[in-house]
């Protein structure tokens, strides 16, 4: 009978048997140890690994490992669930992690599929104002001159520009962790994609 662990992960418990802890702690730690070999910038590792953490708690939320309020999970996290996640989210330079000798996986098993979200941010990192035209330019993937000329005219032509920029800027968050400036360009939530994110940069 395998060993059950009990482990916070994003803040939220999980239980995983012995052999998927192993995995995913192994995981994280080739994870940390090629963020240090990025030398573009300086990343900031703990904001970098603290997303991480989350996105992967949120996987296994989807996958039906939900934490209860008692620190116990309905479902034990398996080492297939671990190995089919970590593969997702690869390492952050885009290379592949050290293979184990029995990762090999069934033929019958479903490919993992991730989604693309999109979402409407302020970008903190291009504004002349709020980064809501900068959000905008992100979210609908245009050139953001486009949308600072659009958002000048409407506020000189029609008057409501003003109101529709405030609300705007009322209403959208501002893009501040790697994994949010990911969904504001509609990039899937990858380790990968979310090493591209400098602290207060792009």
């Amino acid at each position: 009978m395998k060993k059950i662990v009990n482990a916070s992960i994003g803040g939220r418990n999980f239980l995983l048997d012995d052999d998927a802890f192993q995995r995913l702690s192994d995981y994280l730690k080739h994870f940390r140890a090629r963020l240090l070999y990025i030398k573009e910038g300086a990343l900031d590792q703990k904001e970098v690994m603290s997303d991480l953490e989350s996105r992967i708690a949120e996987l296994f939320q989807r996958e039906g490992f939900v934490s209860t309020p008692e620190g116990e999970a309905a479902r034990v996290v398996n080492l297939e669930v671990v190995r089919r996640i970590t593969a997702q989210l690869g390492m952050p330079d885009g290379s592949e992690e050290p293979r184990e000798e029995d990762a090999k996986q069934s033929s019958g098993e479903q490919k993992w599929r991730y989604s693309r979200t999109r979402r409407l941010y302020r970008d903190p990192d291009d504004k002349m104002i709020g980064g809501v035209c900068s959000g905008l330019a992100a979210y609908f993937d245009v050139d953001i001159t486009l949308i600072r000329v659009l958002a000048v005219v409407a506020l000189i032509c029609f008057g409501f520009g003003f109101w529709a920029y405030l609300i705007l800027w009322i209403v959208a968050p501002k893009a501040v962790t790697p994994a949010q400036k990911c969904e504001m360009r509609g990039w899937p939530v990858t380790a990968e994609n979310m090493a591209r994110f400098q602290k207060g940069g792009k």
